[in-house]
């Protein structure tokens, strides 16, 4: 791949969120095996043997996600979000992020922002907006109440008991969006 285009804008800046597309996540477990190995000749067929595993249980859930994800209908293949953590699992799956409250999770909602998210919310018939977990709800239900679309629940903070692996918190976005 071409270095260039993996890296998405956030606010003049590089989308730090590149563990969202599954190729840029076969990059970093490659570079880490490799420089594993070269650090621990020793280990090196081990982590080949690994990564092999990983990279394989990777490229499953990542067919497994294009599934779940290609039914949607227009209208559900716009996410709107709290803050900008999903731009290269949209673009990955062919969903397209058509807006988020704040850029990062420590920034404050403008009321411009939230003014245009209802404008494109109502003009574009979106009926399911997310919110997370571990982020502050207030905006996003004001959204929805001024736009009367749903809420549903977007995982973006990492790990827990709910999907304890990387490949289970991948699933979880996709359902959250799927269902």
């Amino acid at each position: 791949h071409a270095e260039d285009e993996h890296h998405h804008e956030e606010h003049g800046s590089l989308d730090p969120h590149f563990w969202m597309d599954i190729d840029l996540t076969i990059e970093a477990v490659e570079s880490i095996r490799d420089k594993l190995s070269l650090l621990d000749p020793d280990g090196a067929n081990i982590y080949q043997e690994r990564a092999a595993l990983f990279i394989a249980e990777l490229r499953e859930v990542d067919l497994e996600i294009q599934e779940m994800l290609s039914a949607l209908p227009k209208e559900r293949r716009y996410l709107v979000t709290f803050h900008n953590a999903f731009g290269y699992f949209a673009n990955r799956y062919g969903l397209e992020v058509l807006g988020f409250v704040v850029h990062g999770p420590e920034d404050q909602p403008s009321a411009t922002t939230i003014a245009e998210l209802v404008e494109n919310i109502d003009n574009l018939g979106i009926t399911l907006i997310f919110k997370e977990p571990q982020l502050s709800s207030h905006v996003i239900e004001q959204i929805a109440q001024d736009t009367g679309t749903s809420i549903r629940t977007l995982p973006s903070g990492g790990l827990n008991e709910d999907h304890s692996t990387y490949v289970d918190f991948l699933r979880a976005i996709a359902h959250a969006i799927s269902e």
